[in-house]
């Protein structure tokens, strides 16, 4: 199973679409609740899991009509949720891509790496009749983005790929290449760093945009100068031949809680810098080999087996404890964790006399105590429907209403994430989806570098709950 970005979801082929007009109220989202309901449980709900709920849907009744409409809310339905191993995540979309290491205290060490061709500037390149190498370095240049704590160093090794990148189209987070052993760095060790995503450098005095700048050892080099007037240099299969690509990784051992940073994977300055000179010129050249839009790369993210995580979390994760799951749930992006979340008895909630639903909402509460400055709640959070026989995740038709309409942004007061799911709550009611259950991941994922904790369904204090606002007719 491998979740996708919103804008690559597809609806499934086996239900009927519905309209998507902004007010669900006016093109039938009313239908019936809670046919097969024993009758002693919905006195109970009624009786204390009810709210009043004010005006909703009030305007379609006249007061001198047949009824008596009642506006309620009942939020003591039945949720189960667990925390999972998120399925791989698309990582070679968009113009990003993700480098470093976070040693978190709740989820444990996650590293980012990147796996990167390059391009030649124009086929036919020469680098003159006898080129001299000066330097050769591999320069990535910062979005700004950033998690965690900038101040701890980093150790960025770079090596060269061993095998070509594998022809698909998409390439996933749990990709694999084989490099080779040696370091491409010109520094022994690798190349330490301080990220500083928001500080402009001085190169060859000109002040460039927030870069991270790595020396490559003069043997590397010494490998593109020698391509010059060969059939490397002449198009791109040869020079992919020759340059298979690259393979950044930060150093897993790190003091510190460390930091993941965005790279702008097709910035101009985004590249292999090569300066050399020809024998008897006194004056130097440089030329860029491009990562463009062209070249392969994806991100690589390892969790190390969520070694040093919360317990809550390894219990869930490899023992499905729902002991825990009832208490604490964890979303983390790049594909490292999820939430699943079933709602058993939704299939025999249908045709009670008198009873129309409004409205569903799912509400996530984030639970205290997880989120720092460093390490801040996610901005937003997005619900997908599970398809076991697609074995895939697809969209909501409420997402494709709007986002303000469906929701999943973090709270003003940053202590919930609200979603409304009334489109689905119909569709699975009349039959055009299965109850195969929703999964809640972080917002942009692939992209994203953040997490939250959640108050799971059985938490005493404000829950992970299922809310639905309904009309009685007495």
């Amino acid at each position: 199973m491998h979740s996708v970005y919103p804008d690559k979801q597809c609806c499934s082929k086996n239900y009927k679409e519905l309209k998507t007009k902004i007010n669900p109220r006016s093109y039938g989202v009313f239908f019936v609740f809670m046919k097969r309901i024993p009758a002693i449980v919905l006195p109970l709900l009624l009786i204390y899991g009810c709210s009043e709920y004010d005006d909703v849907g009030l305007d379609l009744y006249h007061a001198d009509g047949p009824f008596e409409v009642r506006m309620e809310a009942v939020d003591t339905l039945t949720l189960k949720a667990m925390t999972v191993p998120d399925d791989s995540l698309a990582m070679s979309l968009g113009a990003t891509n993700i480098l470093g290491v976070v040693n978190d205290p709740v989820f444990g060490k996650t590293r980012a790496g990147i796996y990167t061709e390059t391009r030649l500037p124009m086929n036919n390149l020469s680098l003159g009749d006898r080129p001299v190498l000066d330097s050769i370095h591999l320069v990535l240049v910062h979005t700004g983005d950033y998690y965690g704590r900038l101040q701890d160093f980093q150790n960025i090794k770079v090596y060269e790929l061993a095998e070509n990148f594998p022809e698909q189209d998409t390439l996933y987070s749990n990709i694999e290449i084989p490099h080779t052993s040696v370091l491409l760095n010109k520094e022994r060790d690798g190349h330490f760093i301080r990220p500083a995503p928001e500080d402009s450098v001085l190169v060859d005095s000109v002040l460039q945009p927030p870069q991270i700048r790595i020396p490559l050892s003069d043997s590397f080099g010494r490998k593109f100068i020698n391509a010059s007037g060969t059939y490397a240099f002449e198009n791109v299969p040869g020079y992919l031949e020759a340059f298979k690509g690259l393979y950044i990784v930060p150093d897993e051992d790190i003091e510190g809680m460390g930091s993941m940073f965005t790279i702008d994977m097709l910035h101009v300055l985004s590249s292999i810098e090569l300066y050399f000179h020809n024998e008897g010129d006194t004056v130097g050249s440089r030329v860029r080999f491009p990562v463009n839009e062209f070249a392969k790369r994806a991100t690589a993210v390892t969790h190390f087996g969520y070694e040093n995580a919360h317990e809550s979390l390894r219990r869930q994760v490899f023992d499905l404890d729902q002991t825990v799951a009832d208490s604490l749930l964890f979303v983390q992006s790049m594909g490292v964790t999820r939430v699943d979340i079933q709602i058993p008895f939704l299939q025999e909630i249908a045709d009670t006399p008198k009873l129309l639903i409004n409205k569903a909402e799912l509400v996530f509460p984030i639970a205290e105590g997880f989120s720092t400055e460093e390490l801040p709640a996610s901005n937003d959070l997005l619900l997908l429907r599970i398809d076991k026989d697609e074995k895939d995740l697809f969209l909501l038709d409420d997402f494709r209403i709007g986002r303000d309409y469906f929701g999943g942004m973090l709270s003003a007061d940053e202590t919930r994430y609200t979603f409304n799911i009334t489109q689905y709550f119909q569709q699975v009611m009349d039959g055009h989806l299965e109850n195969d259950g929703l999964a809640l991941i972080a917002g942009g994922s692939a992209q994203d570098m953040s997490r939250v904790v959640l108050n799971g369904p059985g938490r005493t204090n404000n829950p992970m709950r299922l809310v639905i606002y309904y009309s009685v007719f007495d």
